[in-house]
């Protein structure tokens, strides 16, 4: 929506568009890579430019982030009178694009002529982050070679599951969160989910373990395996979050799952 100024001037501020949003997106959902390589706005030229020789329009373009209360003026050129063109898209960078969420957008246009400002309506967007794929897989130590978790390990799977987390030089820093993801599978290969067994576990990292690496140890036996009906698997992969905003993810790892005893039709458990 566009607002009106003083009466002759008519419409000023006209609606903009984020290149990128579908229209028709009741949440206007910004492109996955906005916070990789920013978003383009399309801001038409006001209807009634300035006319006097040697006065110049000024544009002014705002961003609030998401969980932020002070916007943000992230663009700012006169432009001199004859004004017939501005450029075809204005560019905000990813850096304003870096927290997930709600963000609004909003520009002015100042008048040469007369000084009056007219503000386009703000318009929100919605912010989910592209986050790159830049993490090592989780590791299980407790399984085989083959990569089996089964009756023998050590230890049990009804007392615990360890998943570690290897050392990753730069990667992670003092108080960087780290969710790990778990979902259980009917199948040796990651087919065929088990409902209820996706979840999440949480850690936030000390500095021994940002350099070192770290272990989630899982004690949800009833959850995580029992619903396994001899042979399964599991898929795990972690994300990692620095002052809440998501830097990078792990590839996926798999762990197969044996829950029969050896030479017995009989499956292991407490």
């Amino acid at each position: 929506m566009a607002s009106t100024t003083s009466a002759g001037i008519g419409l000023f501020a006209e609606v903009f568009t984020v290149e990128g949003v579908d229209p028709n997106d009741p949440t206007a959902q910004l492109p996955p890579d906005a916070s990789t390589n920013g978003v383009y706005l399309n801001i038409p030229l006001w209807e009634s430019p300035s006319i006097e020789v040697g006065k110049s329009d000024l544009l002014e373009i705002w961003v609030l982030e998401p969980g932020v209360e002070i916007e943000t003026r992230f663009y700012s050129q006169s432009f001199l009178v004859p004004i017939t063109t501005i450029p075809a898209r204005f560019h905000l960078p990813p850096q304003y694009l870096q927290r997930e969420g709600e963000i609004s957008l909003r520009y002015r246009v100042t008048s040469g002529d007369t000084g009056n400002e007219d503000t386009a309506l703000p318009q929100r967007f919605t912010l989910r982050r592209q986050v790159p794929t830049n993490l090592a897989e989780p590791v299980f130590p407790n399984a085989t070679l083959w990569g089996y978790l089964n009756c023998r390990s050590v230890p049990s799977m009804w007392e615990e599951i360890r998943v570690r987390i290897p050392p990753q030089a730069g990667k992670f820093e003092r108080d960087d969160e780290c969710f790990l993801d778990w979902e259980s599978f009917r199948s040796l290969n990651g087919i065929g989910a088990i409902p209820n067994t996706s979840t999440r576990f949480t850690k936030r990292l000390s500095e021994q373990e940002a350099d070192n690496g770290f272990t989630f140890v899982l004690m949800q036996y009833d959850k995580l395996i029992r619903p396994i009906e001899g042979l399964g698997s599991a898929l795990v992969s972690y994300s990692l979050y620095r002052n809440n905003v998501p830097v990078g993810k792990s590839a996926v790892g798999l762990v197969k799952i044996d829950r029969v005893i050896p030479g017995d039709k009989e499956f292991c458990g407490p």
